[in-house]
């Protein structure tokens, strides 16, 4: 499952859409009575968080997994070419074919990659089940093949609960960084797209030294929103401390670098007083800049939709210390606090939308998340306030 909440609130593509409404002077109105109705189902709908793929490192998983390619097909088998066209089979990973068996010609999709050369390291072989043709999944040695079962019958994302997200993330957290590429680019994938509810089954399972390793490595760059996730699932004090320096260095620079996922291992492995800490610094501070908001909202609302409804209802009150101090991006937060129905906030945006502060682009959130919560205050202002735009755009 993919979590497209994260596209709202990209740094680039958010600051290039207020870049287009300043110059372009529009603000994205829409009509107040043709969306009061469907604002309100869509705010009760979402009230309760779902099992939305971490929106921090789900963006990094790689399209197709091997264990999505094995609910494609019917057949599995690590095999060797024996340069005549036909493979010898070295172990079956899914179906009924021998070890010592061969494939006799079999028919490849166009476009595979096939090895031809007699002696040729061994590859996986999937046939598909529609259509029949054979494809080349990559490289994998005979001894690989119980890990690689493991991966068979698996869910599609589509069908699964919290529970079965769970139990993935224990089933394979073992094979990240496993020595086959097939089979850590699986492990990883995996566990990427998952909620990070259920990326908390991964704490005991992977070392903190392995994970200091593999951040420190440059070519698994592309793997460390994950890694520093679950740097702080398994975080104990030398992590945490560690975990903290690093996010207190970016925070006295204004840095970015893998902040939301710093910042959320940063909530993990220090507890309610680095999230004290980390509220006022980002929230509180009128100095920070609008992508240091994005990822620090970013990074508290995957915890707040991973925790209980005291969590988010805390989350939510710091989320409107963000409202009253960062007043011109106010409505950063607005669709989040309709989401955990929190209406606290409903005063500080009608007071907001009657000003020149809030930035044009915030607008129609705001006005969603006030007709949202049904208070009469609320929906008079955001009348006011879509009859306003209205009249001046005529």
């Amino acid at each position: 499952m993919r979590d497209t909440r994260r596209r709202g609130r990209g740094s680039t593509s958010l600051r290039s859409e207020i870049r287009d409404t300043d110059h372009a002077g529009g603000d994205g109105r829409g009509s107040f009575p043709a969306r009061a109705a469907l604002i309100l189902l869509v705010a009760f709908l979402l009230a309760a968080p779902l099992a939305y793929a971490c929106p921090i490192c789900s963006g990094t998983a790689p399209n197709l997994t091997l264990l999505q390619k094995l609910i494609n097909a019917d057949r599995a088998v690590i095999a060797q070419s024996t340069g005549d066209g036909d493979f010898a089979v070295l172990a079956s990973v899914k179906g009924d074919d021998r070890p010592g068996a061969r494939l006799r010609a079999p028919k490849f999709a166009p476009g595979e990659d096939v090895p031809t050369r007699a002696g040729a390291p061994s590859v996986l072989l999937l046939r598909q089940i529609l259509g029949g043709a054979w494809v080349v999944a990559g490289p994998m040695p005979g001894s690989a093949a119980p890990a690689a079962r493991l991966l068979v019958g698996a869910k599609r994302s589509t069908e699964m609960t919290l529970a079965d997200w769970q139990a993935r993330v224990v089933l394979l957290a073992p094979l990240l960084e496993h020595p086959v590429p097939l089979l850590a680019e699986t492990a990883y994938g995996e566990i990427a797209r998952s909620p990070y509810a259920a990326m908390r089954s991964a704490r005991g399972r992977v070392q903190p030294a392995a994970l200091r390793t593999w951040l420190a490595d440059p070519d698994r760059a592309p793997r460390r929103s994950l890694y520093w996730l679950l740097y702080g699932i398994n975080a104990g004090p030398v992590e945490a401390r560690d975990i903290a320096a690093r996010v207190d260095a970016l925070g006295r620079d204004n840095g970015l670098a893998e902040l939301s996922s710093l910042l959320a291992a940063d909530l993990e492995g220090g507890g309610s007083a680095r999230r004290a800490v980390l509220s006022k610094r980002y929230f509180e501070d009128p100095r920070r800049t609008l992508p240091e908001l994005q990822e620090a909202v970013l990074a508290f609302t995957v915890h707040a939709d991973a925790g209980d409804a005291a969590l988010r209802r805390d989350t939510a009150a710091m989320f409107g210390r963000l409202v009253r101090t960062h007043r011109a991006l106010g409505g950063l937060v607005a669709a989040d606090l309709a989401r955990w129905q929190y209406w606290d906030a409903v005063p500080d945006y009608i007071v907001l939308l009657r000003s020149r502060t809030l930035h044009p682009v915030w607008r129609q959130p705001i006005i969603d998340y006030l007709v949202a919560s049904g208070r009469p205050d609320a929906l008079a202002a955001a009348r006011s306030s879509s009859t306003r735009d209205a009249g001046s755009s005529t």
